[in-house]
């Protein structure tokens, strides 16, 4: 969805949301992206998470 500039414009305010209050993308908190080209896969998606859990 991150094609549609509407929903890109929205996320990247809720990112700097987050970041105001202290959440910071890498150590709490997880982001992935995808498009109507590039699709996020659950594979992928298991990836970070194993990442994140082993820092």
């Amino acid at each position: 969805m991150m094609d549609d500039p509407a929903y890109a414009q929205n996320a990247v305010k809720k990112i700097q949301a987050y970041e105001k209050n202290g959440i910071y993308p890498g150590e709490r908190l997880i982001l992935t992206f995808e498009t109507n080209q590039v699709a996020l896969s659950s594979q992928m998606i298991g990836n970070y998470v194993r990442r994140y859990l082993q820092s």
